[in-house]
């Protein structure tokens, strides 16, 4: 089980190795479960799996502002993992959403499932070694 020190100390890890590629400022944050919850219902993308009935294994979530905020719940993450390298492949993952948001063009499902693909794209050529954890 991972501590709430564990979890930040990985997305930093994760951050660090991300910044010598991508020069991307952001905050990461560790929030309550509810506050999660309440963020990620906010997603087209979270709100079609939850209509269709698909079980949700959100681990992280970005909140686009002035300062993007990359969210993280370590109730959650212990219930999806165990492995350090997945925790840190969750937080790129969300750092290519901060890097690629300029592609995002509004705030629907299909532009949500695009801006995956390509984070999945990327992701994919750059860390390979964490991308597997999306596959």
């Amino acid at each position: 089980m991972f501590s709430k020190k564990e979890v930040k100390s990985l997305a930093n890890e994760a951050y660090k190795e991300f910044y010598k590629k991508h020069k991307v400022s952001c905050q990461i944050s560790l929030v309550h479960l509810d506050e999660f919850w309440k963020l990620a219902k906010k997603s087209p993308l979270i709100k079609d799996d939850i209509k269709r009935k698909i079980p949700l294994k959100v681990g992280a979530l970005v909140v686009h502002g002035v300062k993007d905020v990359i969210c993280l719940n370590e109730d959650i993450i212990n219930n999806l993992t165990s492995n350090p390298d997945f925790v840190k492949a969750l937080v790129l993952h969300e750092l290519y959403h901060i890097l690629l948001k300029g592609k995002v063009r509004e705030n629907t499902l299909n532009e949500d499932v695009k801006s995956e693909n390509r984070v999945d794209f990327n992701m994919e050529k750059e860390f390979p070694e964490y991308a597997k954890y999306f596959f």
